[in-house]
């Protein structure tokens, strides 16, 4: 068979194939989709299926990379100039829409010669399965809410973790493998898979384009005036109009009133990616659409992408070049980030009306849909974001020793750190715990703090050879910074890694103390001031408590108590 009766055949087979895989209600298994990749592998000089490290469940997990020159180094393909388009599939796998159709876009890419000047400017990296002991894990009632496919894999890897959840804290084998993958490829854009919950509305489609307040000024601008805009056109010339991601104001409202642009702080991929300045973006198709029609609807949307990248790549790698260098110019760095309701844009939403009806069920109202009633609504949607907080960014953080394990994950996130080869000593800028509340039971398996605050000292430090010391100029400093500023809300702290400070260590008893605190009150007039001071506002404190209060404002407590152990340097 000569080339040309060769790749007549083969497209012809991938239409089928293609056809049969959007018409049937079927997800395929992942040791199937694997073989297809494989397949792909053997078949073709510009595909290339890589095994990287494991899943917790002890499976590998690969990367699938499509390169139109059959190079395959990232940092080569860097220096070329390319666009690295990263599509992550199966962190949530019982929403497998990205998964068979990643394979359908690979295969259409490679078998179709129309395509290929579309691998000119972009490389493709596609994870076929990124949760495989979810995936593994198959079922058919846990998407209760969901029409199809007939299996599906499981939320939950191997150890019961939200991959989605799992990104600054990296508990799951998952993480650590992908992030290896993803600073090996450095990715220009990044688009995760998934599948929605939540209201009903006609689209089959929305997007979570990563929030552009949060953003490095310049990729947030692009995302907000080019780049979103330019998917949400593509789409809709391809009859297949998204919606922004559809995020009520509580679970059991209908979006008529409004809905709220997503906020994807760094435990989530996207929120993880962007502090890189990779462009990021998540896919939900909907839920109660037919799974066929989903998978249909992520492939066009893998086909804008792609066309997008190519056609703006220049735009897109000039633009991520312009917000590293100015977060390397940054000064003060704003976090903690939360809706502005007093700016809103109008958007043209395409819905169903919907009422509360009496419950036939449960002693209650019910949320209730009309499918035969559709609308187009102009309702507000509030995408604009303010931060709660901003910090001066500091020179340095300094690390002890006794912490490596904190620089040890730093490390896996691309920061780089300098061990201190001799002693040294001076006066550095501490912070204390002041307050924080705590999740009454577990999330992800941590205990997680929250709306933490701090007080700032200036104490006098030694540095010992040993410990570690981190400059913020380099390309990682937005995962610096939301890592060991303790407030941040996905910091390490909040995650409950520094937890050992926050337990006092050396206590007293009450009849020894009582002597050393009359002493400490007769020398020390402020402290009896306010020691009376704080008994008149506290009548009902018991004696215990009373000693505990000047116990607690004297030289004999102990200084390490809710210490952040990190120093920083101005």
């Amino acid at each position: 068979m000569n080339r040309t009766l060769f790749l007549l055949f083969l497209a012809f087979s991938i239409q089928l194939s293609a056809q049969d895989a959007l018409t049937s209600n079927k997800s395929m298994t992942y040791h199937d989709l694997l073989e297809e990749y494989k397949n792909l592998d053997h078949q073709f000089d510009q595909a290339f299926l890589i095994p990287y490290g494991k899943d917790d469940c002890g499976e590998t997990i690969h990367l699938f990379v499509i390169s139109g020159t059959s190079v395959f180094q990232p940092q080569r393909l860097h220096e070329l100039n390319k666009c690295i388009l990263f599509i992550n599939n199966g962190i949530h796998p019982g929403e497998p829409d990205g998964m068979d159709a990643s394979l359908i876009f690979a295969k259409e890419l490679l078998y179709k010669e129309s395509n290929h000047k579309l691998l000119e400017n972009v490389v493709v990296c596609i994870i076929p399965t990124y949760n495989i002991g979810g995936a593994l894990n198959r079922n058919s009632y846990s998407r209760a809410n969901q029409d199809g496919p007939e299996e599906y894999g499981f939320r939950g890897n191997a150890r019961n973790l939200d991959l989605n959840r799992d990104f600054i804290k990296t508990d799951a084998a998952n993480t650590k493998t992908l992030k290896q993958i993803l600073l090996q490829w450095n990715p220009d854009v990044f688009v995760d898979t998934h599948v929605s919950d939540g209201a009903d509305y006609q689209y089959t489609m929305t997007l979570v384009s990563s929030q552009h307040n949060k953003m490095s000024p310049p990729a947030g601008k692009y995302m907000h005036d080019v780049f979103t805009p330019a998917l949400f056109q593509s789409m809709k010339s391809k009859k297949d109009e998204m919606s922004p991601y559809v995020e009520c104001f509580t679970y059991e409202s209908s979006p008529d009133s409004g809905i709220i642009g997503f906020l994807e702080t760094p435990r989530f991929a996207t929120g993880y990616t962007s502090l890189y300045n990779c462009f990021s973006f998540i896919t939900e198709t909907h839920m109660l659409k037919p799974f066929p029609e989903r998978v249909k609807s992520t492939q066009r949307f893998l086909n804008s992408m792609m066309s997008i990248c190519s056609e703006k790549k220049d735009e897109i790698l000039a633009t991520r070049k312009s917000a590293e260098e100015y977060d390397l110019k940054m000064e003060k760095y704003p976090f903690n980030w939360e809706t502005d309701f007093s700016k809103y844009e109008e958007l043209s939403f395409k819905g169903y009306e919907s009422t509360h009806i009496k419950s036939k069920v449960t002693s209650g109202n019910r949320l209730k849909y009309y499918l035969d009633k559709p609308y187009v609504k102009t309702i507000p949607f509030y995408n604009e974001y303010k931060a709660n907080d901003t910090i001066e960014i500091p020179k340095f953080f300094y690390v002890p020793q006794a912490w490596e394990n904190i620089v040890r994950m730093l490390e896996a996130n691309g920061v780089k750190s300098i061990r201190m080869n001799k002693d040294t000593s001076g006066t550095f800028t501490s912070l204390s715990i002041s307050d924080f509340k705590t999740t009454d039971t577990p999330f992800e398996g941590h205990y997680l703090h929250f709306n933490t605050k701090t007080t700032t000292l200036q104490v006098q430090t030694e540095i010992k050879k040993g410990d570690y010391m981190i400059n913020c100029n380099q390309k990682a400093i937005r995962i610096i910074l939301e890592t060991l500023i303790p407030s941040a809300v996905d910091s390490y702290f909040n995650w409950g890694f520094f937890d050992s400070i926050l337990q006092q260590k050396e206590w007293f008893s009450s009849y020894v103390f009582e002597d050393i605190a009359e002493k400490l009150l007769s020398e020390d007039s402020k402290l009896k001031t306010d020691f009376e001071k704080w008994k008149a506002e506290n009548p009902k404190e018991d004696e215990f408590n009373q000693l505990y209060y000047v116990y607690s404002h004297s030289k004999y407590f102990e200084e390490s108590y809710r210490r952040y152990p990190v120093r920083l340097v101005y």
